[in-house]
């Protein structure tokens, strides 16, 4: 389940443009949020106009990501958002450069179903420039996940209701 607020963003330094390794399908359950897809094309070496480097995301089972640059540069440009609210649903091939936001002011949460694919990795976009790095992805204990369940069956009820 993602939640999105305003504000609460899971590591502000990470890249927002990112590639899973799996099939995604998300159902939105309250609010809005918007699907940018990144289209990239590879510039070869010596060759002007690339935006940004690949790197591949390696997730520890701990939480901790490593964030690994390849040789590889990209340019990249926004796609056309996709926006979709409660009660739609979304899909997202693997390896498809995105970034996933909330569309307007009202909090939004998604149910994420996964399909992994043999053979992908888990990729980011950053700078030209950047090196590896370690991040610390915040994991919820059992009582702040009940208390988000909780939270998102109740705006759900709510919703229903109104």
């Amino acid at each position: 389940m993602h939640l999105f607020e305003i504000g609460n963003r899971a590591d502000p330094e990470a890249s927002p443009m990112h590639a899973h390794s799996w099939e995604l399908r998300s159902r939105v359950l309250y609010g809005r949020v918007a699907n940018l897809p990144v289209r990239t094309s590879a510039v070869r070496d010596g060759e002007e106009g690339a935006t940004h480097r690949v790197f591949e995301v390696f997730s520890g089972s701990d939480g901790v990501d490593e964030i690994r640059p390849t040789p590889h540069l990209v340019r990249s440009e926004p796609g056309p958002a996709h926006i979709s609210a409660g009660g739609e649903t979304y899909t997202l091939a693997a390896g498809e450069f995105h970034s996933t936001a909330l569309e307007g002011v009202e909090p939004a949460a998604t149910l994420v179903h996964g399909t992994s694919i043999p053979g992908q990795l888990d990729l980011s976009l950053g700078p030209l420039d950047g090196r590896p790095r370690r991040t610390t992805r915040r994991l919820c204990d059992t009582a702040q996940t009940v208390r988000s369940v909780h939270t998102v069956l109740r705006r759900i009820d709510a919703e229903q209701r109104a």
